[in-house]
């Protein structure tokens, strides 16, 4: 779909549209383009693209400090302590997965986000990993259970 628009990158600021309609852009404009080049599901980017762009900037994932201050803004959660903790299981979990090649779910920033909620509702760190991070991470049931006790019992138990 980007490479669709390289014309309204280039210097003849425009689109040319199916139906034969040009667009032409706006010299006011700013374009950002944003991806997860690691995300199941997301392609590379086109070179072409990325040739257009005046600034690429490639983010990081956000150290765990700065991860769990993002979670309790954004849940109204107050357990610093608890955030903390699952913050560390979702890293685990997604390293977890990775080295052993469970690509079918996901793991980060939402179903950290989702956890916290439901651990906000029903009090309990385990049973709201189990409708959250657990059952995100993988469609496989022996997957899951690989998970809970490798990175969830492991970390909890500590």
């Amino acid at each position: 779909m980007l490479v669709g628009l390289n014309s309204l990158l280039d210097r003849c600021n425009s689109v040319f549209l199916p139906n034969g309609e040009v667009i032409n852009r706006h010299p006011d404009t700013t374009i950002v383009v944003t991806t997860n080049n690691d995300y199941a599901g997301c392609k590379q980017m086109n070179q072409s693209v990325i040739s257009r762009m005046n600034l690429v900037i490639d983010l990081d994932e956000p150290d765990e400090d700065t991860l769990v201050k993002r979670v309790l803004g954004i849940t109204g959660c107050t357990d610093k302590k608890t955030v903390t903790t699952m913050a560390k299981i979702v890293k685990a979990v997604s390293e977890y997965c990775r080295e052993n090649l469970i690509t079918d779910g996901c793991c980060g920033v939402r179903e950290l986000i989702s956890w916290v909620q439901s651990f906000m509702v029903c009090g309990d760190i385990r049973e709201a990993a189990r409708y959250t991070v657990l059952s995100s991470v993988s469609a496989d049931a022996e997957s899951r259970q690989e998970v809970e006790n490798g990175c969830l019992d492991s970390i909890l138990a500590a």
